[in-house]
């Protein structure tokens, strides 16, 4: 519900903004939605359904664990950045993030992967924060909770990045800083003045890249 909430304020968000702009809030929607449905799952696992729920609930968790952190990371990273691209890249993207995880999974590499995907994902989200700290800085503090949540595994050994979301672990509870805090710093990130449409009103120079 958490997620979901983050999520409804991310598209009230879109409206002002330009095409990229938007594009790269739909991606992050995305990124939240997944880890959203897969917690909802979990819970709902909990009451014995029967094994094709837990089934459904692995493969969300397992597209959440791979995907959701690289996609906010980036979508981070271009709406501090002011990048400009089509918004049929986010799906290449995807497939990409996709396509990486499967081939990883059958190389028997996939918790190094993982790792490094999520790790990938958390450092594009600082660079993002770090761009515009002299312009606003409560993207960072967003990013710190980020940071704590993601890596709180490392203190469990042998624990992929975001386990929980498979395997419904006390991990779980780290969760909710480091998801929550993306998508704040996301929604922040798009405030910024050149994520507005070039027939909008001008801001002042100080919050302009």
């Amino acid at each position: 519900m958490s997620l979901l909430a983050v999520g409804y304020w991310l598209w009230q968000r879109r409206e002002g903004l330009s095409d990229n702009a938007r594009g790269a809030l739909t991606a992050a929607l995305l990124a939240l939605l997944l880890p959203a449905v897969s917690s909802l799952l979990l819970a709902l696992d909990t009451l014995g359904l029967g094994s094709t729920l837990t089934h459904i609930q692995r493969i969300f968790g397992l597209a959440a664990q791979s995907i959701s952190l690289p996609l906010l990371g980036l979508a981070s990273f271009y709406l501090a950045f002011g990048l400009r691209w089509q918004a049929a890249n986010w799906g290449r993207i995807l497939l990409a993030l996709m396509a990486a995880f499967e081939l990883t999974r059958r190389m028997d590499l996939q918790h190094g992967y993982q790792w490094s995907i999520s790790l990938l994902g958390l450092l594009l989200l600082v660079l993002g924060c770090l761009l515009i700290l002299r312009r606003d800085a409560r993207p960072l503090m967003a990013a710190a909770a980020t940071c704590i949540g993601l890596l709180a595994p490392l203190f469990s050994p042998d624990a992929p990045a975001l386990a929980a979301l498979v395997d419904g672990s006390a991990l779980v509870y780290w969760l909710f800083p480091a998801l929550l805090g993306t998508g704040l710093a996301v929604g922040l990130l798009s405030e910024q003045a050149h994520n507005r449409p070039s027939d909008a009103p001008s801001a002042p120079a100080t919050e302009r890249t």
